[in-house]
C-alpha cells in the first residue's frame, strides 16, 4: 500500500470514528470536534447536527468570501458560524444530508483533508472545488441497499479478494462499479458475478444484451454463488471482506469503486451486520451453448433496431457447471494473452 493510500484510509477511519462518536445535539445547534489539522488559527472540525447529517467543518480567513453550493443530490456546502470562549469563526460547512451517501461522503471529506493539507490560500474554495469534482459522482443517486444488494456486493468481493491473491493489481480490473457491461473485465477476459439468497432453484437475472457477450478474441466466464444471511461468527461479513481486499494492495481502487456504488459507511449498523454464509458455488463458461441472448446471436450481429432495456432469466439448472476449482478460471482470467 503507497504512503498516500495509507493516508487516505487513516484519514477514513479517524473520520468515520469522530462521527460516531459526537452526540447527536437537540435544536438547531451542531455538536462538533476539532481534528489534527490546523488552518491558520483554528482547525478543521467534525460535526454531527439534530438531524443525524454529517459535517466537516473548514475555517475561513477573514477575508474569504462566503462559499454556498446546493446543487448536488444530498450534499451541501455553506458557510457558518461557530463560537468559542475567544471569538466567533466562519466555517465552510460540508454537510451529508442523505444518510445512503455516508460511505462516499466520506470518501469526499477524507479528499478534503487531503487537499486542504496542501495549504491552499482559500481553503473555502479548495472545498468547493473538491465538491465539483465528486459532482457526477455524488448526484447520480443510487438503489437502496437491500440484503439481496449486499449479498451480490459480498459475491463480487470474494472474487476480488481472490484475484488479488493472484495479482495485486487486480482491483483495476473490477470494473462493474464502473458502469462496464460485466463486473470484472481484463485486458482480454471477463467475469460475471451473480449472487442468489434463494433456498432452492439457480435462476440468474440478466440485464441488457451485453452482460454475456464475450469480448472479442476473449472469454467470459460466469460465477453464481448461492448465499444465507449469516450470524456473528459464521460465515464472512462484508466489512471483513473489505479489509482483506484493502490489504492486499488494492487500496485505492476498493475505496473509489465503494464510493460509486454508494456503499454506506463501514460504521452504519446495516454494513457492520452484513454476513453471509456460502452454501454454494458455481462457475460456468459462457460459449455458444450457452442460454443468452446477446449481439453476436442476431444475423447482422447486433440487437435489431429499437429494442432496448432487455431484461431475462436464465436458468442454470439447464447449463451443465464447470467441475474445475474456479482457481483455474481466475487464472485464466488474469492471462494476457
Amino acid at each position: 500500500m503507497t504512503r498516500a493510500v495509507h493516508v487516505e484510509s487513516e484519514l477514513r477511519r479517524t473520520l468515520e470514528y469522530y462521527w460516531s462518536q459526537l452526540p447527536v445535539p437537540s435544536g438547531p445547534t451542531i455538536a462538533s470536534v476539532d481534528i489534527a489539522l490546523p488552518l491558520g488559527r483554528a482547525y478543521v472540525r467534525v460535526g454531527v447536527d439534530a438531524d443525524s447529517h454529517r459535517h466537516i467543518l473548514v475555517p475561513m480567513p477573514i477575508e474569504a468570501p462566503d462559499v454556498s453550493d446546493h446543487v448536488s443530490s444530498g450534499v451541501r456546502l455553506t458557510t457558518r458560524a461557530l463560537a468559542s470562549d475567544e471569538a466567533s469563526l466562519r466555517y465552510a460547512d460540508l454537510e451529508c444530508a442523505r444518510p445512503d451517501l455516508t460511505g462516499v461522503f466520506t470518501g469526499l471529506a477524507a479528499d478534503v483533508c487531503l487537499a486542504l493539507l496542501a495549504g491552499p490560500n482559500d481553503p473555502g474554495a479548495a472545498v468547493s472545488q473538491q465538491l465539483d469534482d465528486w459532482r457526477a459522482l455524488l448526484g447520480a443517486g443510487h438503489a437502496a441497499w437491500t440484503t439481496e444488494r449486499f449479498g451480490g456486493l459480498v459475491a463480487e468481493l470474494l472474487i476480488l479478494d481472490e484475484l488479488l491473491d493472484l495479482d495485486s493489481r487486480a482491483v483495476s480490473w473490477w470494473t462493474g462499479p464502473l458502469g462496464e457491461a460485466q463486473d470484472f473485465r481484463s485486458p482480454i477476459h471477463a467475469l460475471e458475478v451473480k449472487a442468489s439468497l434463494t433456498k432452492e432453484g439457480r435462476l440468474v437475472r440478466i440485464h441488457g444484451t451485453d452482460q454475456l457477450e464475450s469480448p472479442v478474441g476473449g472469454t467470459l466466464g460466469l460465477v453464481w454463488f448461492r448465499l444465507r444471511p449469516a450470524d456473528v461468527g459464521v460465515g464472512v461479513s462484508l466489512v471483513e471482506l473489505i479489509e482483506r481486499c484493502l490489504a492486499k494492495g488494492g487500496a485505492a481502487g476498493v475505496l473509489d469503486r465503494l464510493d460509486r456504488v454508494g456503499l454506506p459507511a463501514m460504521t452504519e449498523p446495516e454494513v457492520v451486520g452484513a454476513r453471509f454464509e456460502i452454501v454454494e458455488r458455481r462457475w460456468y463458461r459462457v460459449d455458444d451453448g450457452f442460454p443468452s441472448i446477446r449481439p453476436s446471436r442476431f444475423i447482422e450481429q447486433a440487437v435489431p433496431a429499437g429494442v432496448g432495456a432487455v431484461e431475462y432469466l436464465i436458468d442454470l439448472d439447464v447449463v451443465p457447471a464447470d467441475e474445475r476449482p474456479l482457481a483455474e478460471l481466475l487464472g485464466a482470467f488474469l492471462e494476457r494473452r
